[in-house]
């Protein structure tokens, strides 16, 4: 990139000293420095460097700032670096994020073109979140970047060559960038009646995600061109589907070394349904465009990087058509060996504007965040790219050809299905099966699953009429795939999946409800309202420090049902009957198919004993939990006995009375009331059946019930969320209600003892003493004149008044006392506000629990999945 005139080696250390001797203590120059030995710059598309200190002839600090706030912690950093001698040697950069932390293991390249990951040993990163990165860039120079730097030129020459090598593609510019850069895109097939929107590279820092894209598209293409020449069915698809392919939206951030957001200083990712921005505008015209003439949208795709590979996709409240369109797509492309395989992560349409929930909520298809982790093997990502592609030819062409295969399982005989399939498997594995006779189990299973998906089928619940038919399809031998078992394990572990299922989703939904107690709590923070005891007025608090305790009470219900979870989740498949049998299966094999920790491990106890525990456990949770919620509805409830509450609920909530036109019903706090009080029948009803039974009885074993209750507790969390929402907080109400209670005559006897050294008891009488004269008055706490308040004093204590009457009424107002208190967990707003940030702490750590939680079984599924449709692949190659 630049040129050097040779200089004697001496003459150069000479100047890299009056360099550095000279330097100041950051350099003026932006984006580039010179420290004598070598020269840094950030003068081409997609470099980003700021400023930069030298610290030694060869050590130089650079700080590498984002474009603006706020930002997600995706560093960018891009710059070339030369020696200027022969001899320089190696040069240490330290990287200086400020508030933000390295991310990206460094890239090196010579040319631009081609690029070396740093080796690990090159780069140390700091505990204060920076690093430091060694390296030898030669009189040639070396250019250094967070990820791989693919320009714009780079995404305009590839457009073209995909145009060259389809006829009837269309290279199209759909709009220009807040700069004015043209966002290119290609449309392929545009006549068609369905299409693919494939979309990157919204965030320039997230490379991996363009690395993948790239050899996809490719791929699909590929297979287009030969599938056709080749006249082969596949052509059909290619023939009705068109693809709408615009790699990089956010060519000014790619050009400007930006950490996310365009040059509006906007995310584009947030932009989709408030659209303003340009980039956004001309996808969604695009696609609009199709609606006009008649055409529709497939399926939306959109290429990221984050930490690890994952699929974003609808969760099940959000169904898709075609249903269960990404489970069964991942599924396929996961059982050909994917070496990058992805998590499959369902998330809740909601307003954020992602293209996930746009596309989506706009047209109702599949709408998939592609994210590739940040330092997954670069070769990987192109095959995996070519298999996921594969695998979207195939479940498009023929939605038929694989089972239908769910991404949840909503009933018995699904997890039944689960359980039969890891059977399969793990009998395969083990050799107790050959794989000519898997094959053809295998593919009568997959027969079964069909013909139970329809809307008439019995969804059987017993493996029975399951296996009856599996020999009716596959041979007497088939019934081979219940060697070693018994229905008692296997119909115990699939009650106990189903009861697991249930058991997450309780969580989320306790963590909704805590949700909206913390919400709340933090807006009514320093909210003044009266507190009770045995049914009395007590104390002033606030009305977020009240909240706090239900929201306490809640993390203890959660730490129970986590607790609880980790006993559910063992296995007693494989433990037959009671003693195990005479075949060696693989019991943790088993168990991790089914995405377990592992066995329950005495074979007696796996069916027997476990089996009720894990059942009454879930009961005792939930009961305890809805006895807390009885008495918060009840509290609430209370205020509604007086004509004029502090506490009401949003009107739109309450009912009018047919004959009273006065009324207006609470009734979500008589219906959250009711749903606690069954839930703590229910709980009763799933102790009972275990009560006084042999051990093997059906009582306790039964599932019916405990689903029950879990359904119950599941409308009461939600319940519960939403009567938190709906309260109206009447402040200045709730303020008067205190005037009239004389709750604060505590502080009074506080701050005589506090601050004038009266002896607490007898600070006690005199505050006691106040009350029974403003009761006998009829007057309020603030009435008290100055002399009543010095002549109780004396009549009480018999000696005069140690501080000013000023001092007494200021101790009778209820924002003072509540400032005034100083112990933990109190409602003063410093312990408030730390109270606050725990709970928001412990939150998150519960979400996190839960999504692992839900991750790991979604990816042990993912896998029993991909194993059973290679076994029923081998079925087809043996036909």
């Amino acid at each position: 990139m630049w040129t050097l005139g040779r200089s004697p080696s001496l003459l150069l250390f000479a100047g890299a000293l009056t360099a550095l001797a000279s330097a100041p203590v950051w350099g003026a120059e932006q984006g580039g420095c010179v420290t004598g030995l070598f020269t840094l710059r950030a003068d081409y598309p997609g470099a980003r460097l700021g400023p930069c200190r030298m610290i030694g002839l060869r050590e130089v600090e650079v700080r590498i700032e984002p474009e603006d706030e706020p930002i997600n912690p995706s560093p960018w950093y891009g710059f070339h670096v030369r020696a200027t001698e022969p001899n320089a040697g190696t040069l240490s950069i330290s990287l200086n994020y400020g508030d933000y932390e390295h991310r990206y293991r460094p890239k090196t390249s010579a040319d631009g073109e081609v690029w070396r990951a740093l080796p690990a040993s090159d780069v140390t990163v700091l505990d204060d979140g920076g690093a430091i990165i060694r390296v030898q860039p030669g009189q040639g120079g070396l250019y250094v970047s967070a990820q791989e730097n693919i320009g714009n030129d780079r995404y305009a020459a590839w457009l073209n060559g995909l145009a060259k090598d389809n006829p009837d593609a269309h290279l199209m510019e759909i709009g220009r960038s807040v700069e004015g850069h043209p966002i290119r895109a290609l449309h392929v097939n545009p006549e068609a009646p369905r299409h693919l929107l494939v979309l990157g590279r919204q965030h320039p820092p997230e490379v991996t995600g363009a690395l993948a894209l790239i050899p996809f598209v490719e791929r699909l293409l590929a297979k287009r061109i030969d599938a056709c020449a080749q006249a082969e069915p596949t052509c059909a698809l290619f023939e009705q589907h068109g693809f709408m392919v615009a790699p990089n939206l956010n060519p000014d951030g790619v050009a400007r070394g930006h950490w996310r957001h365009n040059l509006g200083g906007v995310d584009l990712n947030r932009d989709w349904g408030a659209f303003t921005q340009p980039e956004t505008q001309a996808v969604r015209d695009w696609v609009d465009g199709l609606e006009a003439s008649g055409q529709s949208l497939a399926l939306a795709l959109d290429f990221h990087s984050t930490y690890r590979n994952v699929f974003y996709v609808q969760d099940a409240h959000s169904p898709t058509d075609p249903p269960a369109f990404a489970w069964r797509w991942l599924t396929r492309a996961t059982a050909v060996g994917n070496p990058a395989p992805f998590e499959y992560a369902p998330r809740p349409l909601t307003d954020l504007g992602t293209v996930k929930n746009y596309f989506h909520g706009r047209f109702g298809v599949p709408s998939i965040t592609y994210e590739l982790a940040d330092e997954e093997d670069r070769s990987a990502i192109a095959a995996s790219a070519a298999i996921t592609a594969d695998a979207l030819v195939a479940i498009l062409a023929d939605p038929e050809a694989s089972p239908p295969l769910t991404a949840q399982c909503l009933d018995f005989f699904c997890h039944m299905a689960d359980a039969n399939m890891a059977s399969l498997a793990m009998l395969t594995e083990e050799g107790l099966i050959d794989a000519a006779l898997a094959g053809r189990i295998a593919h009568a299973m997959s027969r079964i699953l069909h013909e139970q998906a329809r809307p008439d089928a019995p969804r059987w619940r017993n493996y029975k009429p399951f296996e009856a038919r599996l020999t009716e399809l596959a041979g007497l031998d088939a019934a081979n795939l219940h060697l070693g078992r018994s229905r008692q394990d296997l119909h115990g572990v699939t009650r106990r999946m189903q009861v697991r299922d249930r058991w997450l989703l309780v969580f989320g939904k306790l963590l909704g409800a805590r949700h909206a107690l913390l919400d709340l709590a933090e807006r009514e923070a320093n909210t003044p309202v009266p507190a009770y005891t045995h049914g009395v007025q007590a104390q002033p608090t606030t009305f977020g420090h009240y909240l706090l305790a239900f929201a306490a009470s809640l993390s203890r219900d959660a730490e129970r049902l986590r607790q609880g979870y980790a006993r559910l989740n063992r296995s007693p498949f494989g433990a037959a009957a009671l003693s195990t049998s005479g075949f060696p299966l693989n019991r943790q094999r088993l168990a991790a198919l089914l995405g377990f920790d592992g066995p329950v491990e005495n074979s007696y106890d796996a069916n027997l004993l476990s089996s009720a525990d894990y059942k009454m456990e879930l009961a005792n949770a939930l009961a305890l939990s809805a006895i807390s919620t009885g008495q918060f509805v009840e509290n609430l409830h209370t205020q509604y006995h007086d004509p004029n509450p502090w506490i009401t609920l949003n009107p739109a909530t309450t009912s009018g009375s047919t004959i009273m036109p006065q009324k207006r019903n609470p009734l979500p706090l008589n219906r959250l009331r009711s749903l606690a009080s069954q839930v703590v029948g229910d709980a009763q009803t799933v102790l009972l059946l275990a009560h006084n039974t042999n051990t093997g009885m059906h009582d306790y074993r039964q599932a019916e019930p405990i689903l029950a209750l879990a359904d119950r507790a599941t409308d009461l969390y939600a319940g519960y969320a939403n009567l938190v929402a709906s309260l109206n907080i009447d402040r200045d109400r709730a303020l008067a209600e205190l005037g009239q209670g004389y709750a604060t005559m505590t502080e009074v006897a506080d701050t005589l003892a506090r601050d004038a050294g009266v002896p607490f008891r007898t600070a006690h009488a005199y505050a006691s003493a106040l009350t029974d004269h403003c009761r006998a008055q009829g007057i309020k706490m603030a009435a008290l004149s100055d002399s009543d308040i010095i002549r109780i004093y004396r009549e009480t204590t018999g000696s005069e008044l140690p501080v000013e009457p000023r001092v007494i009424h200021e101790a009778l107002d209820p924002a003072a006392m509540i400032q005034n208190r100083k112990g933990l967990g109190g409602p003063q707003p410093d312990e408030m506000q730390r109270s606050l940030e725990r709970h928001r702490s412990e939150l998150a750590n519960d979400r996190e629990w839960l999504d692992q939680a839900q991750g790991q079984l979604r990816a042990a599924r993912l896998q029993l999945h991909a194993s059973f449709l290679a076994l029923e692949a081998n079925s087809s190659t043996q036909r």
